[in-house]
């Protein structure tokens, strides 16, 4: 007798059957429509735009709304002096808050935000040369009074539409003398300048209180081989730079002995965008830690700190000079991390480490609140200075110096102290860090370069 399939076996086979048809028929369509991807909506997306705009390969076109590369920060009504500029709109704002203006120094550019949004980009027409102690304050500030006409008293000279953004420092437009020129030098006393219809437009926007950033970034720098960068630069910018002026007294206000009221910054604060994914800060060089502290009442400010010993190898590049004398092959550096959130477990004095090997976190650690780094309940107040608007003052301060101590290598008890008394430099030092046993942090890593990122990728409205 013939046997036949029970009924139900010959349903399964049949949905067998179907479903390796199907799955044939879909691979066969993933290997002809291999350019397309199905994505969590069931939509066929071409994956040849997805790596493109992963890459950031899309150019530029002549609408930047059609573009969809960057997040924009502009709007219809944003100001710009250069088409150019508009490249710019993909920056987001590093102060946060209702209202504040940054200022680039690296492409002198000055962005005006408001609700987070960019109004206005203009150019910066002149600021002080860099390295000396005049050079234009970065950091966060707060604008201060404003004079439409502010007559120096110091120079011979009124500034028009100036208003103060740190203690002695002005923005302002182009000075004239008494009589009515212009000033046609390029010289500025650590001001920042801007033509005078571009001055007047910023000087009607701003107002008293407004939060102020200036900064640089390392669009204008390469890192030598021979080092590593201590923090991820594609997220970095630097918040306060080597030989920054910091007051510290008032003796010699409107005289030509200004310089004594202030302090030089001994190192390179490195900030992070807020977005920044890597919070990690590296060794710049072979080494040996010779110092690891954390927060306490004895690390005057720096909080978590480590200290490297690194020996320069004959083949490290263009080793900078200093006002006493060349770095020379085999001489013995020291770096300096401080203001750490965290040191990583085995970072301790004696352990030998590499270049680029991971020291700890990027944080705002410090048991003092004197040299402008916010940092709340490890000692200070959260509106401390440094604190603007709401946003943590996370950065790493980074030096290189001649001797592994907190304090000044050379130059012994040079710091005026909160009680008069002159004692040790902390971060700070009253003229030239170099004079005193430090690097320059951007010289001795970096070469300079011409600016590459000047973003040529398009943006969308978001």
């Amino acid at each position: 007798m013939k046997k036949t399939i029970p009924h139900y076996y010959a349903i399964l086979i049949g949905i067998i059957v179907v479903a390796v048809c199907f799955f044939a028929g879909f691979k066969a369509g993933l290997f002809l429509f291999s350019n397309t991807r199905i994505n969590t909506d069931n939509e066929l997306i071409n994956t040849d735009i997805l790596q493109a705009k992963a890459n950031n390969q899309y150019e530029s076109v002549q609408n930047p709304q059609e573009s969809v590369a960057l997040k924009n920060y502009c709007d219809s009504n944003t100001q710009f002096s250069e088409e150019s500029d508009k490249n710019l709109c993909s920056q987001k704002s590093k102060i946060g808050g209702a209202k504040g203006l940054e200022i680039n120094l690296t492409n002198q550019k000055a962005l005006l935000y408001e609700n987070g949004k960019i109004t206005a980009i203009y150019p910066l027409a002149y600021q002080s040369r860099e390295g000396k102690w005049f050079q234009a304050p970065t950091g966060y500030y707060f604008a201060g009074v404003k004079w439409k006409e502010h007559t120096s008293s110091i120079f011979p000279v009124t500034m028009p539409f100036a208003f103060q953004y740190y203690q002695d420092f002005f923005i302002h437009g182009i000075p004239y003398y008494q009589n009515g020129d212009p000033v046609a030098s390029q010289f500025t006393g650590g001001c920042l300048r801007f033509e005078n219809s571009i001055a007047e437009k910023i000087f009607n926007w701003i107002n008293s209180g407004d939060e102020i950033l200036v900064f640089k970034t390392f669009d204008d720098l390469k890192l030598k081989s021979d080092f590593a960068a201590p923090v991820d630069l594609a997220n970095a910018w630097i918040r306060q730079r080597f030989n920054n002026p910091y007051r510290t007294a008032w003796s010699f206000s409107g005289t030509e002995f200004l310089k004594f009221d202030y302090d030089q910054h001994a190192g390179i604060d490195f900030a992070l965008n807020s977005d920044a994914k890597d919070k990690s800060v590296y060794s710049v060089a072979d080494g040996k830690v010779v110092f690891a502290q954390t927060i306490g009442e004895l690390d005057h400010g720096f909080g978590n700190t480590v200290i490297i010993k690194h020996d320069i190898s004959s083949s490290t590049p263009s080793t900078p000079s200093t006002s006493s004398g060349q770095v020379n092959s085999g001489q013995v550096v020291y770096s300096l991390y401080a203001h750490l959130s965290s040191i990583d477990t085995g970072i301790e004095k004696g352990v030998i480490i590499k270049k680029g090997e991971k020291i700890g976190e990027i944080g705002n650690s410090g048991y003092g609140c004197d040299n402008y780094w916010k940092v709340g309940k490890d000692g200070c107040p959260s509106t401390s200075s440094g604190q603007v608007a709401g946003i943590p003052d996370t950065h790493l301060h980074f030096e290189l110096k001649t001797t592994p101590i907190l304090t000044n290598p050379e130059g012994g008890d040079a710091c005026l102290q909160k009680d008069g008394s002159l004692g040790p430099c902390f971060g700070y030092t009253p003229d030239n860090p170099e004079d005193y046993g430090y690097f320059n942090p951007i010289e001795f890593l970096f070469e300079k370069s011409q600016i590459t990122n000047s973003k040529s990728q398009t943006i969308t409205n978001s």
